[in-house]
């Protein structure tokens, strides 16, 4: 399967519609990574650990970093790294009754160890917020990683770019359209329709993204 960089759908959602909407490129390509994590992989994507000497309460995540998965106070990289070794999908399951249905629970971590609780971090653009200061301190990261190019922008499949492409266009539309949304009904009422299409135009091309992922390559119909 073709592989193209996160960026192409966005040029091509900005031919589609105004050229002028390239200064809003980054707006946009939190849009792209956001369905692109919606999309996601049925071959799942890496995991690793990196840790972190932290000043504040703000971690800059790297470029390669897809989902982040666990945070955990001092300094656990090899240990993680060995772990989770060539892992696509990290869960394992948990024998504590009190997590049963915790998903961070099934996720193996050091012995003795405690991680930040999911509730204490958010992930915005591209940091790691947390509630608490941790300068000074060592926490690590454990994420899914994503391939990038050398300039370290997402690589994707190309079956994604056309779901991508219809989701900027309709958040666009959706976010543009907000002053005529409160003019004249009928004005009003023909723009809510449009942008309805739109997000039905972008739901369908999402489910048609995780088909063509889903089907077996020529290469892997000859193994069998």
């Amino acid at each position: 399967m073709e592989r193209i960089s996160i960026r192409r759908p966005i040029i091509d959602a900005i031919d589609e519609t105004d050229a002028s909407l390239s200064r809003f490129q980054n707006q946009m390509l939190k849009w792209a990574k956001y369905l692109e994590r919606e999309i996601g992989s049925a071959l799942g994507y890496k995991v690793t650990a990196k840790k972190y000497d932290v000043t504040g309460s703000v971690i800059e995540l790297p470029d390669d970093c897809y989902r982040v998965l666990m945070v955990i106070p001092g300094d656990y990289e090899d240990e993680l790294q060995v772990r989770y070794q060539d892992f696509t999908w990290p869960s394992v399951q948990s024998d504590e009754e009190d997590h049963e249905d915790d998903y961070y629970s099934w996720l193996w971590r050091p012995a003795e160890t405690t991680y930040v609780n999911p509730l204490l971090w958010e992930v915005i653009a591209e940091e790691l917020q947390l509630t608490v200061d941790y300068t000074d301190q060592e926490l690590t990261v454990l994420y899914q990683k994503i391939e990038t190019n050398q300039q370290g922008v997402w690589i994707i499949n190309e079956s994604h770019s056309d779901a991508i492409k219809k989701y900027i266009i309709y958040m666009t539309a959706k976010k543009f359209n907000w002053k005529t949304f409160k003019s004249d009904k009928l004005l009003r009422a023909t723009s809510i329709q449009f942008v309805r299409d739109l997000e039905r135009d972008y739901c369908i091309a999402v489910r048609h993204a995780r088909a063509v992922d889903a089907e077996t390559s020529e290469l892997e119909k000859d193994q069998y």
